[in-house]
């Protein structure tokens, strides 16, 4: 029993009882009538049949669809040259990085960009 002195097998057994009472005190025409309505609900009318079908048909287009877009987003894989083939021109290369390390090198670049000088220039 708990701390409010309700039980909750106590209350279980009443219903039961009560909903046994109810039932043999049913009338033999509501019984039929409500196998008759339970047998009816059992059958699905043609048109839920054919709203699911749809459904279904609807749903596999839309995930055929994802599919397809799905692949044409996906990056294709691109071959890879033969090694006979290859030519690497590097002359510009190496002026690119030079030019890039020159500005790693030297510090007073970053500091004239932080300066107002920099600031007064750019918004000319």
């Amino acid at each position: 029993m708990n701390h409010s002195g309700f039980d909750p097998t106590c209350f279980d057994d009443a219903l039961r009882q009560r909903h046994a009472a109810a039932v043999a005190y049913v009338s033999a025409r509501t019984q039929a009538q409500l196998r008759s309505r339970l047998a009816a609900s059992a059958i699905a009318p043609r048109h839920v049949v054919r709203h699911r079908l749809a459904w279904a048909a609807a749903t596999a287009c839309a995930a055929l669809f994802a599919l397809v877009v799905g692949l044409k987003l996906r990056p294709q894989p691109t071959p890879a040259p033969s090694p006979a083939t290859v030519v690497v021109d590097d002359s510009q290369g190496d002026a690119a990085n030079t030019a890039y390390a020159s500005l790693d090198e030297n510090p007073d670049l970053y500091l004239w960009l932080a300066s107002s000088d920099a600031v007064a220039l750019a918004s000319e």
